[in-house]
Order: C-alpha cells, then structure tokens, then sequence
C-alpha cells in the first residue's frame, strides 16, 4: 500500500526532476518555473524548504543531481553538499554551501558528552540548516541545444550530461573543489535526443537512453560482473536486462580522447522480463531500490506502479491512480528521511513533489 506522506506545493510550473543527497537527508528540484529548491527530508520538522536556486538559468531547470559524498580519514575534512542543474538553456549550474561556522568546532569537541553519534547528529543536523546559503559555484558551457539530464559517477570526480543535440558530455573536476570542469569525452553514438543518463552506484559505467529507443553504455574498464538495469519507454512497458561479463572488442575506439573507453569491450545484454502491464501510457520515469530490491514507475496516465521480486518473477505490488491529481508524473525517485526511512518521491505536472510511504 502506498500512502501519501506530504505534499510539497514547490513550484509554479512543472517539476521535472527530483535528486536526493547520498548521505544527508537533502531532496532537490527542478522546474520550468527556471530555479531548483532544497528541502530537508526530515518527517519531524514537517520537510523544510533551506535553499532557492534562481536567477540563473534563462530556461527551465529539467535535471538536479547532488555530488555523491566523499570519505576522508582526515577528520579535518568535511565534504559538504554540492548540487548540479541542467537547464534547457544548455548550461549546468554548479552550487554548494560554506562551511557553517559551528561545525570545525563540533569537530574538535572534546566535550566527553559528545559521543561519535551526537556529533554526526549535529554535524547533520548543520549541513542541512536552512541557515545554511546556497551559492553559485561554476557555470558550465560547451552544449548547442537542451541540457535533458545531468549525472555524477560514485567519486563526484565525473559529471556527465545529455542533450538534445544527441550527445553526452564527460566533464572532469576536482570533486574536493569543484573549481574548474573540463570536458574529457563526447560521445555521439545516439541518433535523436538524449533523455537520460546514469551511472552506476558503484562503478564507472554509464547508461544513457534516447528517443531512437535505444540504450547505451559506455564503461571505463572491462569488469568480471554480472549487470541488472531497467528501462521504461513511451510503449508502456518496463523491462529489466541482464548482462554478463564483458567480451573484448577487436575493435576498440583508441582515439577518443577520455579516460572512458567507448566500446572497448562488449557487453550481452539480454531482457529478462517484461514486467507485468500496469500503464495505459507513456512511462516517464523508473527508479530501482538499492534498499529494498523494489522498482517504482510513472508517467502520462498520473499512475505510480511499485514492482516486487518474487523468487525469479517481477509483480506488482501496488498501483496508485492520480497520485498527482489530473496530472503527468515526470520522475519518481527512492529517498530515505533522516530517520533513515525509505520513501518513494515523485514530481509532476502540477509542480508539486509528493512524499510517499510504500
């Protein structure tokens, strides 16, 4: 069953695109309205609004992604949130937090009342504050037509995005700073618009799709695993795929100046399952729990199908109708609250973002 937790009444056009932040309990979005908004993913404080992104895109914000958080055995070092927005104005934004003043001093408290958890708790509770002001860090520039989706791979050193003008872009940065992006790579394989990218939780391997209904991917070395993914499209299914360990190629693409081999390798794909047929419509968006194993989908028809695994067959578990009223669904994303609860959240037409639990 899937009930209705909060209704964010964020934007005043359409809310494309939703991301939600590795570690903290931070949701971000994207409109037509052109700014991105950040709230707190806390069920206690009631979800919070702590940051407006505006005034810098000339055109709608489609896509938002939070840099995935980095590790340090430094205690000196606190990766704090850094956020990137893909607008239709064929730029990325890149913003990001200064360093709370409180928070070098929980760090070295000494305080014998402070234990390890109290201060993960405060140094939390500090990096997500609506005190907290978000600034514009970087302007990227390099793509001719809509930006459609932006995505970081595991390191934060990768950002990638997708474009109208059917290709992606690899840019490269330091992701302890986030000064300077070079553009690594263009890859140019897809015959029509790029829609979406995404990269693997943990490995260097990116999926992108297109309106020339395939799916691509490109990966940055060969590895011994075996690959899942699932894709929806305008047919109305949702399928998912499997691989197994790449084959080398005799034909690799040795000129391509990136750090991301471009079909050094191949990869057999095979579908595994059409999932059971629960929209009537064009699917927009799917998302695959790495919690709870679930896949959630939405789009045209307003309805948000969640799918369970049972034994080796996908079913489905829930359906919601309208669950944003009259509107199209265009993302739905998992998110965990501060609490650490699992939620599915979703954006639609109305430029609301629903909060649900499933």
């Amino acid at each position: 069953m899937t009930k209705l937790l909060k209704s964010l009444k964020a934007h005043s056009d359409k809310a494309w695109s939703v991301s939600s932040h590795e570690k903290l309990p931070l949701l971000a979005t994207a409109s037509s309205d052109k700014t991105s908004k950040i709230y707190q993913l806390s069920l206690e404080h009631n979800f919070p609004l702590v940051g407006v992104l505006e005034e810098t895109h000339k055109r709608s914000v489609r896509s938002v992604a939070f840099k995935p958080q980095l590790q340090s055995d430094e205690n000196e070092f606190i990766d704090l949130p850094a956020l990137a927005s893909g607008s239709f104005d064929s730029t990325i934004s890149i913003w990001g937090i200064d360093e709370p003043e409180d928070l070098l001093e929980n760090e070295h408290s000494e305080d014998e009342d402070y234990d390890e958890e109290t201060k993960n708790k405060r140094e939390v509770d500090m990096l997500t504050s609506p005190k907290n002001e978000w600034n514009l860090m970087a302007l990227i520039e390099g793509h001719e037509n809509e930006i459609k989706a932006v995505a970081w791979n595991k390191s934060g050193k990768y950002l990638a995005s997708c474009s109208r003008d059917k290709t992606v872009w690899i840019w490269e940065t330091d992701p302890e700073t986030l000064e300077e992006f070079e553009c690594i790579s263009v890859l140019s394989d897809h015959e029509h618009d790029i829609k979406h990218i995404v990269w693997h939780p943990q490995y260097n391997i990116l999926a992108s799709s297109s309106y020339d209904d395939t799916v691509r991917l490109y990966q940055q070395d060969a590895d011994d695993e075996d690959w899942s993914l699932v894709s929806a499209s305008d047919d109305g299914t949702v399928r998912v795929w499997g691989s197994e360990k790449p084959e080398e190629s005799s034909h690799g693409n040795s000129g391509l100046p990136s750090s991301i081999k471009h079909e050094s390798a191949e990869m057999n794909w095979e579908l595994e399952q059409v999932l059971p047929a629960a929209h009537r419509y064009a699917i927009y968006s799917v998302s695959w729990s790495a919690k709870s194993g679930r896949i959630a989908s939405a789009g045209a028809d307003g309805l948000i199908v969640i799918y369970k695994q049972n034994e080796s067959k996908w079913e489905i578990e829930s359906s919601t109708p309208s669950a944003h009223g009259v509107y199209e669904i265009n993302c739905v994303s998992w998110c965990n609250l501060s609490n650490g609860t699992e939620v599915l959240v979703s954006a639609g037409d109305d430029g609301n973002i629903n909060i649900w639990e499933v």
